[in-house]
């Protein structure tokens, strides 16, 4: 299980997000601490989880959900995407392989799931 999951959404409005997560889950509580930032903890399966959702956070197109806690219903940032673009339906991406500060995967390396299918790509 990774120890936080995050996945970046491309021009997905941040109601639209907070919609998906209402859906899915609990929402405990809800702050809007920026305009480009939301913070919201939900409940999942019985533990809390701090959800941070940060507009323009690669580039001015794509916003970034971070989920805190390795308690998540996902094993990883792909099963993650997935949902999420399910849900959404916009373009999603993610690291292809959860990330490891000593690791030697290669850091453009991404997951992109849109449309036209899924699969490996460089983002940089």
């Amino acid at each position: 299980m990774q120890t936080d999951i995050e996945i970046y959404t491309l021009s997905c409005p941040t109601e639209k997000i907070i919609a998906w997560l209402e859906e899915t889950f609990t929402i405990v509580n809800k702050s809007e601490p920026s305009k480009l930032c939301s913070k919201i903890t939900i409940n999942s399966n019985g533990n809390d989880i701090d959800v941070t959702i940060l507009k323009q956070a690669a580039g001015k197109r794509f916003t970034s959900i971070s989920f805190d806690s390795d308690k998540t219903p996902w094993e990883n940032d792909i099963d993650c995407a997935r949902q999420a673009f399910k849900s959404l339906n916009c373009e999603v991406r993610c690291n292809f392989e959860a990330w490891e500060e000593k690791g030697d995967q290669d850091p453009d390396q991404w997951w992109q799931i849109n449309a036209y299918g899924e699969g490996p790509f460089i983002w940089n």
